[in-house]
């Protein structure tokens, strides 16, 4: 990981929600998921709302909720994500970008989940 920005404690200091991490330890004989204990962490949700006119001219709404966590927190795709209530419990985190400021240090995750 790069170097982190001075922003980072700033970004993080705005995450007023709490989430529990749980790292992917791998799978079992019979394909299944195993799961370290969890991690609890700040974070905050950001809830997106796509509307979009398909060929029928019907609309789709679709809604994406991103969590963007601390720089410093481990998190990888394939982790789980243990959501504030009243959002998903054990969500499976699909990718993980990492923003970062003007000189290219880390200032914070935003994971997005399947």
């Amino acid at each position: 990981m790069a170097s982190v920005s001075r922003l980072a404690g700033i970004t993080a200091h705005t995450m007023r929600q709490s989430c529990t991490i749980y790292r992917y330890a791998g799978a079992d004989d019979t394909g299944q998921p195993i799961y370290h204990d969890g991690i609890p962490t700040r974070c905050r949700l950001a809830i997106r709302t796509r509307r979009v006119l398909d060929d029928a001219g019907d609309y789709i709404t679709n809604q994406e909720v991103v969590v963007i966590v601390p720089a410093d927190t481990a998190i990888q795709a394939m982790d789980m994500v243990d959501l504030p209530a009243p959002y998903q419990q054990g969500a499976v985190v699909a990718s993980v970008a990492t923003a970062t400021d003007e000189w290219g240090r880390v200032t914070h995750q935003a994971v997005r989940i399947a």
